[in-house]
């Protein structure tokens, strides 16, 4: 009886394997065979699923994506508001030891997707729905009452998104200044922004 392959389970592995060459070498240095070694499979067995790198990286990076998602989603269940909103950051945000090995594949497909109007799309679908997650957080930090006066949600929203991508990239081209110490003082940083001010004590 042949056997039975799961296709999508495949895909999945030869994704997986792929981050973890382009951690090694690079993408530019990446190659379908070093894949394939990675992988367990033989060359043309990578090239059924992936026809080039780029399908590759692409793969790599939603891979990545679906991953901080599901735990994005399990860690905020139940919760809202401003401490959502920081459960997310905290996946999202590139923590040792796996966040700063990851930002080298985000920065390549983000370098790729500047010069490629299917990657750009795919990139803007995934990145509007954290950008979503932001403002459904704070706009719950301010029916509870939690959110700053002075806070506009969007502007509020495209800071946390452009403190989260600088993040990733600092943790792959300058990673003396990245560090966890670091990250939980820009994001503690960020959330006092954000957060009202406790009322003063009575004197």
């Amino acid at each position: 009886m042949p056997k039975i392959v799961d296709h999508e389970e495949r895909r999945t592995h030869i994704a997986d394997a792929a981050t973890q060459v382009i951690i090694r070498v690079g993408f530019d240095s990446l190659t379908m065979r070093e894949i394939a070694t990675e992988a367990g499979y033989a060359h043309g067995a990578i090239a059924r699923y992936f026809p080039d790198k780029r399908s590759i990286l692409t793969a790599a990076f939603l891979r990545l994506y679906t991953l901080a998602n599901d735990r994005i989603h399990a860690r905020i269940e139940g919760v809202r508001g401003l401490e959502a909103l920081e459960r997310i950051c905290r996946e999202i945000l590139p923590y040792s030891p796996n966040g700063p090995l990851y930002a080298k594949v985000v920065i390549a497909f983000w370098d790729h997707a500047s010069q490629d109007d299917e990657v750009t799309r795919i990139h803007r679908m995934n990145n509007l729905h954290w950008r979503d997650l932001f403002r459904q957080c704070l706009v719950e930090a301010r029916d509870d009452g939690e959110l700053a006066d002075d806070v506009d949600i969007e502007t509020a929203v495209n800071e946390i998104a452009s403190r989260n991508a600088g993040w990733q990239m600092i943790s792959v081209l300058m990673p003396d200044s990245a560090g966890d110490g670091r990250l939980n003082d820009g994001l503690d940083a960020l959330l006092s922004t954000l957060r009202r001010p406790s009322p003063p004590r009575p004197s």
